[in-house]
């Protein structure tokens, strides 16, 4: 990486700067069209002085503009309604993923229903579901943030086997009960997909004109073992497991998915680990028993990349990257940080680890006529409000594994991943 010696760069960015008050408009505040200086090396060496803000320097959603559909951030409820947090996010960002709000309990608004109505099954009968769901308002708002931020989003998640309530799959809508059959599941599921793809649509039709805000969903998340490989590709303790005992609760998500979303609308399996060998071959199992049914559709394969300074290595997941572009769907890269790359840990090492990781991306880019990744989301906005920091573990509460720390200061990791574009041949 190329570096600029640290006070000619702030004489050079103060002259560039006083020259460019004289003659913009005073309302708009200039952006840094050169490199900025940044602290270099461990925590022993890093200047205390505070370094750019992210809305001081040029925006990674320019930057990757040319090469992927989008580059986003995963953003929690409290930020997205921080219009200071979202002022930053939509300068460098062009797409978000919540990190909770549009998965099961939240649509469900922890309710169980009070009242019921009759929905018909595809084998003919009718089965009871909730009224309503009384979760939209929220996802009503947060839409309504994205467009005013122009802004996409990733609808982060259907089918999952976490924060779904467990009444939704016991009889009566009541825990304790026994599990329903599989045939009251379906229409459950059906009914449920149904309602969230075609609330939003009606949401994009009225407030935003009929233009897309979710641009992919993610149909179903985690449903892969963590173990070995085995003749089952599939996570084995969850109440969908219990119902269904193999895949059909996935390829039937495919399904309906397909059925109720707008035809451009990605529909993607995402799943975390998934450059561990294992663990890309039980999710291509999943993926091509998605496409060999007629009237299933799988777009995308989501990597969360929730990888570390040691693991996985750039091989295994380029090795996984290719796999799954082999099965003719997408990649997007749904999930990123690097962890380890903690308090004591050189922020240069970790910066030169994301310039490889985008070095990769680019290489694997989606073009015309041919599958590849086609967009990257960092999981989180900045260090200290990184899940990884916010674990209680007292280790990761050292942890700075994202671009930006404090109050939105670009960290040595931001200038790497942002010259790996500017300097992409």
């Amino acid at each position: 990486m190329k570096r600029i010696n640290i006070l000619a760069g702030v004489l050079l960015a103060v002259t560039f700067m006083a020259a460019l008050v004289s003659c913009v408009p005073v309302k708009e505040k200039p952006k840094a069209q050169i490199p900025v200086p940044k602290s270099l090396g461990s925590t022993a060496t890093e200047s205390s002085e505070a370094q750019p803000n992210w809305k001081d320097v040029p925006a990674l959603k320019d930057a990757y503009k040319n090469y992927f559909d989008y580059f986003g951030f995963a953003i929690p409820e409290t930020q997205l309604k921080d219009p200071t947090i979202m002022e930053g996010a939509s300068y460098q960002a062009s797409c978000f993923t919540c990190e909770n709000e549009c998965k099961p309990d939240f649509i469900f608004n922890w309710s169980k229903p009070t009242s019921v109505v009759d929905f018909k099954g595809e084998d003919g009968h009718l089965y009871k579901v909730p009224e309503s769901l009384s979760g939209f308002t929220r996802l009503s708002q947060i839409l309504e943030i994205a467009r005013d931020n122009n802004m996409k989003m990733r609808g982060h998640v259907l089918v999952w086997h976490n924060q779904t309530p467990d009444w939704f799959f016991k009889k009566n809508y009541t825990s304790g009960e026994p599990y329903v059959e599989k045939e009251e599941m379906n229409a459950r599921l059906e009914w449920y997909i149904k309602s969230v793809l075609e609330f939003v649509k009606s949401w994009e039709d009225i407030y935003n004109g009929g233009k897309r805000i979710i641009i992919t969903w993610d149909v179903v998340n985690e449903a892969c073992t963590d173990g070995a490989w085995t003749d089952n590709p599939l996570r084995t303790t969850s109440h969908w497991y219990n119902i269904y005992k193999d895949d059909t609760f996935i390829i039937n998500a495919f399904r309906y998915a397909n059925r109720y979303a707008p035809a451009d609308v990605k529909l993607a399996y995402n799943d975390y680990s998934s450059y561990s060998p294992s663990k890309t071959k039980a999710i291509c199992k999943v993926v091509e028993h998605i496409q060999a049914t007629k009237d299933a559709r799988i777009d995308v394969v989501g990597m969360q990349s929730h990888v570390s300074m040691t693991y996985p290595t750039l091989l295994d997941y380029e090795k996984a990257v290719q796999t799954f572009l082999a099965l003719g769907v997408d990649v997007q890269v749904t999930e990123m940080e690097i962890a380890f790359g903690g308090k004591l840990a050189n922020q240069e090492a970790l910066g030169e680890l994301y310039a490889q990781y985008f070095e990769l991306f680019l290489k694997y880019r989606k073009l015309p006529g041919k599958n590849g990744i086609s967009g990257v989301t960092l999981w989180g906005t900045k260090d200290e409000a990184s899940w990884v920091r916010n674990n209680a573990d007292a280790v990761n509460k050292l942890q700075r594994p994202l671009l930006f720390e404090k109050d939105y200061e670009c960290k040595p990791a931001f200038f790497s991943v942002l010259e790996t574009a500017q300097n992409y041949k």
